[in-house]
């Protein structure tokens, strides 16, 4: 991987109170070029910082579409959202599946499947795409989709340019998955990538439990055009984005 373009969500990173012009210009000056699921009273203040707004975070993290009950709610908020998304010039909303409950995991394909479908007939045109996410079942429990096979199955069978993966690597290794396992299968899939330590979503420090260094090292040039986000826990915002940035960007180099 030769380029890689960085990013920092703003739920974890943002510090409370702070100015959001003197924030944005400091993760710009880092080497950052996108910000994620940001505050739409902060939209412009990183937009004249220089920042690409990634994305917005959806609903149905819990009560997803992986009920039919749910969809016609979920559907709706999420066209409001890809209108504001549109008029911002902010190409992806994060999905999910929904909590397991009762269901089958082919039961709860088969609906996501019908609904998400559904919902990009409803979205053409628009400019924006869904970002589905896996999330382990330690960290979100009960969740649905909680290995990389759900998401996989359910992007290759939707077959949509509209519609790609957000891949925690946290996420997937803490959920038993192989990241480097038929990678370049996975990755016309992948639009996003997010990175923690495997060691309590922390600082993904190079000796850590993953490589981040062989696993970005292992993505061949020219296959992978999105961004890797950063998403854990840090101990001092500015301190570890810093550094976070300088490390990651080294991987690009080596």
């Amino acid at each position: 991987m030769k380029t890689m373009k960085l990013s920092a969500p703003d739920w974890c990173f943002f510090p409370e109170g702070a100015d959001p012009d003197t924030y944005y210009r400091k993760l710009k000056a880092m080497g950052y070029s996108g910000v994620e699921m940001v505050a739409p009273e902060r939209w412009q203040a990183a937009k004249r910082a220089g920042l690409e707004i990634v994305n917005l975070s959806g609903p149905g993290m819990t009560d997803g579409m992986n009920r039919r009950e749910n969809r016609q709610k979920l559907s709706d908020e999420i066209l409001r959202m890809t209108e504001d998304a549109s008029k911002n010039g902010i190409p992806y909303i994060i999905v999910f599946s929904g909590n397991r409950g009762e269901l089958s995991d082919r039961e709860g394909l088969e609906n996501c499947l019908e609904g998400y479908s559904a919902l990009l007939e409803r979205m053409k045109g628009s400019g924006v795409k869904l970002l589905f996410e896996m999330l382990n079942r330690f960290d979100h429990e009960d969740y649905q989709a909680d290995t990389e096979t759900f998401g996989f199955e359910l992007a290759e069978t939707l077959n949509s340019g509209d519609f790609r993966l957000l891949y925690d690597i946290y996420h997937m290794v803490r959920g038993g998955c192989d990241p480097l396992q038929d990678l370049e299968k996975k990755l016309p899939y992948i639009a996003h990538f997010h990175v923690a330590s495997l060691e309590g979503r922390k600082f993904p420090e190079p000796d850590g439990a993953i490589d981040y260094r062989a696993f970005f090292t292992a993505v061949p040039e020219g296959k992978f055009n999105g961004y890797v986000g950063m998403e854990f826990f840090p101990e001092d915002s500015e301190r570890d984005l810093a550094r976070a940035a300088e490390l990651f960007l080294s991987y690009q180099r080596n």
